[in-house]
Formats: C-alpha cells, structure tokens, sequence
C-alpha cells in the first residue's frame, strides 16, 4: 500500500505562544507533511511569529492569510480547498501532539470506505471508560472534535466542506459526520494517536454562543433526527449466529448516533470479546452480567441505566424471550428499524 499524502492544517488567531509551540510539536514528529498555516487576521506580534516560522520551512508550508478573523470554520474551509494532499489533518492552534501520532493514524487510511479519522483528544474526545488502547488499535465512533481531526480528500470532494452557518464546534462536526455517513463513509478512532489540546476560544456574549448553539442544534436534528439510548438484554439461549446478526444493526444504528449498552451472561461477553466486539463502537458498551446472579444483576443495572438516562429504552435481544422484569421491553425489531432507516450518523 502506498503511504498517502497528508497537508496538515493549522488556523491560527493570536495566542502566538501556543501557536509555536502547537507548530514545533507538529515539526518535531512528522518529516513530510506539508503544513498549511491559515493567518486567520492575528494581530502583529503572532503574525511576525509565523512568518519567521515559515520562512525556513519552504515549500513544505503554505502559509495563507485572512485579512480579519473570519471564525476558526470559515478559515478552516478555505484551507481544506488549497488542500490538494490524499488526507488533511486539522489541529488546533494551542495543541501538542505525541511522538509517533501521525504514523498511529496512517493505517487507518487503508480501511475501506474510512472518510474521517480522529486522534484521541484527551481533553474532548477521551476513550470511553469501558475501552483502553490496549483493546483497540482502532475504533468506529461519534465523537470528534477540532482538536484533532483527519479528513479524506475523495470524501470532501463528495460532500464539500463544513457548514459556516452552524456553531463551530459539537453540532458542526455532528452535521459533517452525517453527511459523511449518508454517503457511506465511516469515521474511526486511532486511540495510540493523542492530541493534547486546551478549550477553543470563544467569540462573543454568553447569549448570543447559546443561541447560535440551540439554533445549530435545531438546525441539526431537522436534519438527521434525534438520537436514542438503548439496552439490549440477551438471554442465556440466544445461539452466536442470532447474536453476530443482531450486533450489524447495531452497528449501524450507532453509526447514526445512537448509544447502546448490551447486557451479555457472562459467557456471551467472553465469546463476544474474543471476537473483538468491545471494539466495534464508541457508543456500544458491553456488559457482563454477574455469573451466579445474573438475574439480580441485570436489574441492578437496568435501574442505574434508567436512573441516568430517563428516555432509556429497554430491548428484548431476542424477540419472544422476555426481559425478566420488563414486561414493557420493546422488540429488536426497533433496532432493524433504526439501522435500516437513512445511513447517517445521528446525535
């Protein structure tokens, strides 16, 4: 397989320190990236900064400037269209990055139908407690955040660039991966690949960010809908076939946003980790019941579901079989529903 080529963009608005610094970890640990470093309007001692950082670098940089600050987005965009390499990988400004991140996240592009990959953000993005990097060298998810961020070129010439008129940040992103995922392009995780970066900054009154967020979110869920939370309870007969069918759909219903606990007998969740289950998705936990108590068990963590997630739904894995204690449980059925509906990644 060929080693794809990577642009590596960096909006920058004032923060010269942390800009530097973001610069010189990017240097330190990739030799032949091209940086694309976006003035996005800073004031005159950053914009000093970076151009006595270019200077040296030559045609491995592309340095582009904005006569004002046209918002962290609308900047990022213009870089993505310059961007002529296989991958563009987004970081932000005040970000640090570990040795050997981007080799982490290269394998990852020979994945078929792979569009977005993501570095672990520690900060936004972590790995779900339920998960290490020691289980999962990769991961499908729906958590992204600016911080980090790689993006295909096929893909972005599919589905263009992000959306200006959103917020920013959560619903922006969200808005993308669905999009993303309506034409069939997955989004993984590269736990091994870290960026360790502080909170983005914000741009004007506390009213007007909250506004423009519940309108980004309304705008959002108009779009691709509403997510839901599920637990999936499988009975001790349920035969591994029935099982490995029932983890597809919920595979791709969590490619749309939605969020699963799956409460497995304890032999269930040994074969299931076995066979690499627990690193399928972010949004699916797998749980494993309690071997001589099982019953008592499932109860106890169906409440504390309940307890957290009001609009929980609580699923028969295997339709016909009851969840003990639940006469109300819904039919799996509802998982085919959700999975078979459009292909996107919902929040």
């Amino acid at each position: 397989m060929t080693t794809p080529t990577v642009d590596i963009i960096v909006p920058v608005w004032n923060q010269p320190f942390e800009a530097r610094a973001c610069l010189v970890s990017i240097l330190n640990t990739t030799d032949s990236a091209r940086l694309i470093i976006v003035n996005n309007g800073c004031n005159r001692d950053t914009e000093l900064l970076l151009e006595e950082f270019c200077d040296p670098l030559g045609e491995r940089v592309l340095y582009m400037t904005m006569e004002r600050n046209i918002g962290f987005v609308p900047a990022l965009n213009r870089a993505l269209v310059r961007s002529t390499a296989d991958w563009a990988m987004v970081i932000r400004p005040n970000g640090m990055v570990n040795d050997g991140w981007l080799q982490a996240l290269l394998p990852l592009t020979g994945i078929e139908h792979a569009g977005i990959i993501s570095p672990l953000c520690t900060t936004e993005t972590p790995l779900p407690k339920h998960l290490t990097a020691a289980h999962c060298s990769q991961i499908e998810t729906c958590q992204l955040s600016f911080a980090g961020l790689m993006l295909s070129r096929v893909m972005r010439e599919e589905i263009g660039c992000f959306d200006e008129d959103l917020d920013g940040g959560l619903w922006c992103l969200r808005d993308y991966q669905q999009r993303a995922a309506a034409r069939n392009y997955l989004t993984y995780l590269a736990p091994a690949a870290a960026v360790h970066s502080g909170p983005a900054l914000v741009f004007g009154s506390e009213e007007r960010r909250r506004t423009r967020e519940q309108v980004s979110q309304q705008t959002c869920q108009n779009r691709w809908g509403v997510s839901h939370q599920y637990a999936i309870y499988f009975p001790k007969q349920t035969e591994d076939e029935h099982l490995d069918n029932a983890l597809k759909l919920i595979v791709a219903a969590a490619r749309r946003g939605d969020r699963f606990t799956l409460l497995l007998h304890r032999h269930q969740y040994q074969q299931a980790s076995e066979r690499g289950y627990r690193c399928l998705h972010t949004a699916i936990e797998l749980v494993s019941l309690a071997r001589f108590t099982a019953h008592r068990d499932l109860h106890k963590r169906l409440a504390e579901l309940t307890r957290a997630v009001a609009t929980l739904m609580v699923v028969k894995g295997v339709d016909g079989i009851p969840v003990p204690g639940y006469g109300n449980a819904q039919s799996l059925s509802v998982i085919t529903q959700r999975a078979t509906e459009a292909s996107s990644c919902r929040i």
